[in-house]
């Protein structure tokens, strides 16, 4: 919150060119416990099946994946690597997912020594051609070009052995091929021996097909892709009907290119290459983008046997659904919430457009639509959606918890379903079922390998806790990312030069779901246990031990026990006789400490070091009764536009903060409610002492850190009242102090807290 005019400006001034706006405001680092962009890393895991639970936040891509795994069409081994490819290509390429073919293709042939490799240097490493006409270099021999030859060189190797007269014609035939990658004069394979297999003589009328192409021979290229095309007996013939069009496309073959796109796409037996097809059809702007050939996309991502074309599809699909629905998009990076109302027409009339939308979708009507879907089609993707958006009793009266208790765990919908199971436990009360559930989930192998998956889980098996320190057990967790906030797409190895003032901590940590019930629904006496319990991580116990001491302090608690672990920095309170000095010496700690708080903060807090100023007003404690969760401002939860919608839905709270807890935690609420900032609550403790104690030498140095609370740390509408009478007593009195000539001004800040939260509503 503290952060949150700093953050605006970035974010209003950047739009979707963040990267150039580090220069210009700070990053600040934070900790992701399930990521709400995309599934769990890596990645291939979710593309070969292990989906993990579903978010409705995840790029569409991904649920593109999960509707084809969740309705039984899978991906073969082409289409997952089509997959990977189109990862490495749109996203960056994370955990090595996707390939670098040509790269491959290179080393792969340089290990064979006979025939031996071609020695000439290839512009664009063999992917581009000179144009001499435009004065401009085009793409000749694509990526996939690579991948398909290392395939086939795998393959044929395999099948005919390394050193036979096969496989070294077929290698020499494609060096060929490749050398036209580069204009430098036709290089055409020779024509394959009668004596050589069929399969290989087939590889030949392929290969010089290719090899006519690369060389810019387009009407002999396209007599011979033709020809193949009508061979069933060719493995080449579907792809050699696709490249046809290719060649005509290069022809800028108008009619004749439509006629024959047009018949690729209208046989169903050439399904592999529809999404191909469609791609070259739009580039020569047959079909215009229009809802037509979104559908169609669809519908070839719906379908088995996409092979090849899938990159393409998913490219050209995910990239429409996104002008399709513009700024009505509910899962937008800025300006939530949404702008408008989508046309729901757009998606309705394809099952995978329509559940992806249903999916996301926030309206609370989608409940109905989704259950209908489900019920017409008792399909694995449409119950998940329901469930979604359903509430507890929703779940049991439709007959959805029961079909979601009945998905195995071999089946790609099993964790999304048992993350519902037990949320609707938990909202209906029934904790100990939730939990006998749950322990059983984590202790099994289905979580295995799914951190950001599994954090979802523990944060479920938190709210059933049957006692405190069950709760603890399972509130703290280890981040599956710690990155700069702005990495609004989760993305790992993000490009970031900034180094912090203090190197965040990486270890177990608060998430929010667990700090919103530390912080307002548990009474002080749980969180004095926590913090002397012994059992915390050395980074948050000393956390921990100075929350206490904190909230301790505003509400009058006995601080001993809590002093004798924090010694020897509390040896001069343990030493104080009377109540009053020890409440003074106790806020003259604070003041000490500018990371002090009543309450404690999820995830990455402050990122100066303990008792050092943050330059950027991280300091002190705003006060606790202004809207908004009060680790909201060390989150940035504002920033982060994109919440974890999923563990958000659950409302309950353990057993054992219910009755007297409850109460006791209401009334402390209350109390600290009116106690105010930092400023105002340690300047109400410094003042009456200081009238009483003129001599103490403490005072004027307990002065000066109240005029810089009021400076560098949060302050409320009144907070500049304290600062001015701490400036003005330590002026009056102490003129002599070195603290005094330290503390030459004081300032009257106007961005108090309740202001920026005004703000904060406004901007949303």
């Amino acid at each position: 919150m503290k952060r949150i005019a700093i953050l605006a400006a970035l974010a209003l001034a950047s739009g979707g060119v963040w990267r150039l706006a580090r220069a210009c405001a700070p990053d600040f680092y934070r900790a992701v416990f399930t990521y709400v962009r995309h599934p769990d890393l890596p990645r291939s895991a979710f593309i070969d099946g292990r989906l993990g639970v579903l978010q409705p936040t995840f790029a569409r891509s991904y649920l593109t994946i999960a509707y084809r795994y969740l309705n039984g069409i899978g991906m073969n081994p082409q289409e997952r690597e089509q997959a990977r490819d189109y990862y490495a290509d749109r996203g960056g390429n994370w955990n090595d997912l996707g390939e670098d073919w040509p790269k491959r293709w290179r080393i792969a042939r340089a290990r064979i020594a006979a025939p031996p490799a071609p020695t000439t240097s290839l512009i664009g490493g063999g992917q581009l051609t000179y144009d001499p006409e435009t004065h401009s270099f085009i793409l000749n021999c694509a990526e996939d070009a690579f991948r398909v030859a290392l395939h086939t060189l795998d393959e044929r190797r395999r099948q005919f052995g390394a050193a036979s007269p096969a496989f070294r014609s077929w290698l020499t035939a494609q060096d060929a091929v490749f050398a036209n990658c580069e204009e430098r004069g036709a290089a055409i394979p020779q024509e394959a021996s009668s004596e050589l297999p069929p399969l290989i003589r087939a590889d030949r009328e392929y290969q010089t097909a290719a090899a006519l192409f690369y060389a810019a021979d387009y009407a002999h290229a396209l007599e011979r892709f033709r020809h193949i095309g009508r061979d069933a007996a060719s493995p080449w013939s579907a792809i050699s009907r696709y490249l046809a069009v290719r060649t005509m496309l290069r022809q800028l073959a108008g009619d004749e290119l439509q006629q024959e796109a047009q018949a690729v796409l209208d046989d169903p037996k050439l399904i592999a290459v529809h999404g191909m097809t469609w791609n070259l059809v739009q580039r020569a702007g047959i079909r215009q983008r229009d809802q037509t050939y979104f559908r169609a996309l669809a519908g070839l991502l719906s379908s088995k046997g996409q092979d090849d074309g899938l990159l393409e599809e998913l490219w050209n699909y995910t990239d429409l659904y996104d002008k399709m629905i513009g700024d009505s998009d509910p899962n937008r990076l800025f300006s939530y919430p949404p702008a408008g109302s989508p046309d729901v027409s757009h998606f309705r009339d394809a099952d995978l457009s329509d559940w992806i939308f249903s999916f996301q979708s926030r309206d609370a009507a989608a409940f109905r639509h989704c259950l209908d879907r489900w019920r017409q089609t008792r399909s694995a993707a449409w119950m998940l959606a329901a469930l979604e958006h359903a509430t507890a009793p929703q779940a049991s009266s439709t007959g959805l918890l029961t079909a979601a208790g009945t998905v195995p765990e071999t089946s790609p919908a099993y964790l999304t379903a048992r993350f519902h199971i037990s949320r609707f436990a938990l909202d209906s009360g029934d904790k100990e079922a939730a939990r006998n559930g749950l322990d059983a989930l984590l202790a099994g192998p289905a979580l295995r390998d799914l951190p950001s998956s599994t954090n979802l889980f523990r944060g479920l098996r938190m709210r059933s806790a049957p006692t405190f320190d069950d709760f603890m057990k399972f509130a703290l967790r280890r981040p599956v990312m710690v990155t700069p906030q702005v990495n609004l797409g989760e993305e790992p190895n993000f490009s970031f030069d900034y180094e912090p003032l203090h190197r965040p901590k990486t270890g177990d940590l608060f998430d929010a779901d667990a700090t919103r019930v530390l912080n307002r629904q548990t009474p002080f006496r749980y969180l004095k246990e926590a913090a002397l319990s012994g059992t915390l991580p050395a980074d948050i116990r000393r956390e921990a031990l100075l929350t206490a001491f904190t909230r301790g302090l505003m509400l009058g608690e006995d601080l001993s026990e809590i002093a004798r672990e924090m010694a020897p920095e509390t040896d001069s309170y343990l030493s104080e006789q009377s109540e009053d000095g020890r409440r003074f010496e106790a806020a003259f700690l604070l003041l000490h400490h500018p990371e002090a708080r009543p309450y404690f903060a999820s995830g990455i807090t402050r990122q100066s070091l303990p008792g050092k100023l943050d330059p950027y007003r991280d300091n002190w404690w705003c006060p606790t009764d202004i809207d908004g969760d009060l680790d909201s401002f060390a989150t940035n939860e504002w920033y982060n536009e994109m919440p974890n919608l999923l563990q958000k839905s659950v409302a309950s709270i353990p057993d054992f903060l219910s009755g007297a807890a409850a109460g006791d935690a209401k009334r402390e609420m209350d109390r600290l409610a009116k106690l105010g900032a930092a400023t105002d609550f340690l300047g109400g403790v410094v003042f009456p002492y200081a009238e009483s104690h003129r001599d103490d030498a403490r005072v004027p140095e307990a002065l000066y850190w109240l005029v810089r609370a009021g400076h560098y740390g949060c302050v409320d509408v009144n907070s500049w009242k304290v600062t001015r009478a701490a400036f003005q007593m330590l002026h009056l009195r102490y003129p002599a102090s070195s603290w005094t000539k330290r503390t030459p001004t004081w300032v009257k800040r106007e961005d108090d807290i309740r202001t920026e939260v005004e703000r904060r509503k406004l901007d949303r």
